[in-house]
């Protein structure tokens, strides 16, 4: 009987939240972005470092309650920083998962989304809203990326017959435009554009041409191989793929040119003595 009472005073309270299920209770969500410490875009994982907190009214639920909650793509350390009646406040640190989009590599933009839900409390208790002082710190930044927009939104996920919220804030990351393009699409125009000047050779020097287009070649596809490298496998092409795919195509014409010249010089080769011995 002992253990009876004790269990039912230790879940009291989210007896009488639960007893409110006609009415779910309004929790505001907010979070401070104070850095991204790491894109590790071979793994689809990023670092973050933030502030999250709850403010909620502690007459329809309880702390204890409020921090029973998870973060849905990753497991990152929790530090409590304040813990009253009606206010919940969290420094975040850790790593979270997200498939990226690779199509557009490497003038790709990144979301960095993080996603949490109450572990117990489904919609019909509980709805999350949204902080309007959710922001970013002007000193965040993240090497070789431009920081974009970042925004908060509130869903709703389904598990079965049973509907969660979710509050998820999110962060775009998009490369800068000129390094890029120093960086993918320069070192390859340059690698092409010497496999070109095989055309600027004389016929007879067939050796040399077929030469210059197969070294550029090589050149091209170990760029090709170190381009993708940074990134996981991809079930489509990315965009580095299908330039990298022009610039076969072009390599190709260049060798089968050199190779059907040489052809014709070795033809012309083997008719000129059976023409030297022709008389008039």
């Amino acid at each position: 009987m002992l253990i009876f009472f004790a269990f039912a005073l230790a879940f009291l309270p989210t007896f009488v939240f639960l007893a409110k299920a006609g009415n779910p209770s309004n929790v505001e969500v907010g979070v401070w972005l104070v850095n991204v410490e790491k894109v590790d875009l071979a793994s689809n994982s990023y670092r973050l470092d933030f502030y999250l907190w709850f403010r909620f009214n502690s007459s329809e639920v309880s702390l204890e309650n409020m921090k029973d909650f998870e973060f849905i793509n990753g497991a990152p350390s929790k530090d409590l920083i304040t813990a009253t009646d009606g206010y919940l406040e969290y420094r975040v640190r850790g790593d979270f998962i997200k498939i990226f989009d690779f199509s557009r590599y490497q003038f790709e933009t990144h979301e960095l989304t993080v996603e949490l839900e109450h572990k117990n409390l489904n919609a019909t208790y509980l709805q999350f809203v949204e902080d309007a002082s959710s922001n970013i710190d002007e000193t965040a930044s993240v090497a070789g990326w431009n920081l974009g927009n970042f925004q908060t939104q509130v869903t709703e996920h389904s598990y079965g017959d049973e509907t969660y919220p979710r509050f998820i804030f999110s962060l775009s990351l998009s490369r800068p435009a000129l390094s890029s393009f120093i960086k993918s699409v320069l070192p390859i125009a340059v690698i092409t554009t010497i496999s070109l000047l095989a055309f600027f050779i004389s016929p007879q020097n067939f050796a040399q041409r077929i030469g210059l287009g197969v070294t550029t070649l090589l050149s091209a596809t170990a760029f090709h191989l170190s381009l993708v490298s940074g990134i996981p496998p991809t079930g489509y092409l990315t965009l580095a793929d299908r330039m990298m795919l022009s610039v076969y195509v072009i390599f190709l014409y260049n060798l089968s040119a050199s190779v059907y010249i040489m052809r014709l010089v070795d033809t012309k080769k083997m008719e000129q003595p059976k023409d030297s011995t022709e008389k008039p």
